[in-house]
């Protein structure tokens, strides 16, 4: 009986092109493979979804004794690093998936369903990630909201450098999931006519994954807003720390940290705008009208979650007129200090501005959507 191991060179060089040949005859032996990345990168997604869920369950138990000041920056600084490791690692995926389908483009392999259910668990993983970073926002915002009352003005600063350093790198994840997001998106529109008659349980599981994407929106959007709050509250606490002349040059300068964080959001609103319009172009992909209406419903909830950051901005720029108003009875005849006021409240007031009209664009695509019923 000959050993299997024991072949020289040229019986290796035989025997890879017979496997090749072997390979290239079995249909889409390589392309169940390529399928299962899709599926494996949505396992991944979910892992890491659940390790961002556990930051903020940290977060949100900081309170009563525990919530202090030294616990506090102790523990987001952990939750910063650990989030900064989440966005490399999610990068890494995002390459994974876009070499994978246009590998997938490019062999014009038969869509299957096993690649449909990849795809909807995709979508799934995805809105889980989305709604671990909507808590995790929301957390951030209930500790800082707490927090504020019992903080040193250079505490109130620190505060806002970490909150600023939080949602610059949840903003980098949800940067990362709309490309996610986009590039699916992509190849179920370029390839819609290839793609096999949906079971109904992928049907019931395509509904649910898209309705969990836009709930998510929804999510955000809360945790948002508690936020803002908590900018409105931290704010309210430096004006109550400022009493004396020499303390207004400090209530100023404070207003460009909450600008900063207002930026931040921003930037985030407009990601998550971008990525109700991915959903939307979803939506236009032949649903039955009954099926149209359910992810109405959805989407009518996302408004609620568009009116409660308004009524937190506004809760804000209420806070900002407090400010001005305790700087003019501090330095009623120091016209530098009441121009300099002036001018730090309409710079935030741009960034609020500018975030109105982001939610004003997302409240009017969700009328429309309803509007086409």
């Amino acid at each position: 009986m000959s050993n299997i191991f024991n072949i020289n060179n040229e019986n290796i060089k035989d025997y890879s092109v017979q496997n090749d040949i072997e390979l290239q005859q079995v249909p889409g032996l390589n392309a169940a493979a390529a399928f299962s990345i899709i599926g494996s990168i949505a396992v991944e997604e979910n892992g890491l979804a659940a390790i961002i869920q556990e930051e903020a369950d940290k977060l949100t138990l900081l309170t009563g004794d525990t919530l202090t000041f030294a616990n506090f920056t102790a523990l987001a600084g952990s939750i910063i690093r650990a989030m900064k490791i989440v966005v490399l690692k999610n990068t890494v995926l995002e390459a994974k998936l876009t070499e994978t389908l246009n590998y997938i483009d490019a062999e014009n392999f038969t869509i299957t369903p096993a690649l449909v259910d990849s795809i909807i668990a995709l979508f799934a993983a995805i809105a889980n990630a989305e709604n671990a970073l909507g808590n995790l926002i929301r957390a951030l915002g209930n500790a800082v909201r707490l927090l504020a009352p019992i903080l040193t003005f250079a505490q109130l600063q620190l505060v806002d450098q970490i909150v600023i350093a939080l949602m610059r790198v949840i903003t980098e994840k949800n940067l990362v999931l709309l490309s996610i997001l986009r590039r699916l998106v992509r190849f179920i529109v370029n390839n819609a006519a290839s793609f096999p008659t949906p079971t109904p349980a992928q049907v019931a599981a395509t509904i649910a994954a898209i309705n969990a994407l836009i709930n998510s929106i929804t999510v955000e959007e809360n945790g948002l807003a508690v936020l803002i709050e908590a900018e409105a509250a931290k704010l309210a606490r430096a004006i109550v720390l400022t009493t004396t002349v020499a303390g207004v040059p400090g209530l100023i300068a404070f207003n460009t940290t909450i600008t900063s964080v207002i930026d931040i959001v921003v930037q985030k609103n407009m990601i998550l705008e971008a990525k109700l319009e991915e959903i939307l172009a979803l939506l236009a992909l032949g649903f039955t009208p009954a099926q149209l209406a359910i992810f109405a419903v959805t989407l009518s909830n996302l408004q609620q979650s568009i009116a409660n950051e308004e009524i937190a901005l506004g809760t804000l720029i209420g806070t900002e007129a407090l400010k001005i108003n305790a700087v003019a009875g501090i330095t009623p005849g120091n016209v530098g200090n009441l121009i300099a006021v002036n001018d730090s409240a309409t710079t935030l007031l741009e960034s609020i501005t500018l975030k109105n009209m982001v939610l004003q664009q997302k409240n009017l695509e969700v009328i429309n959507f309803i509007l086409s019923l």
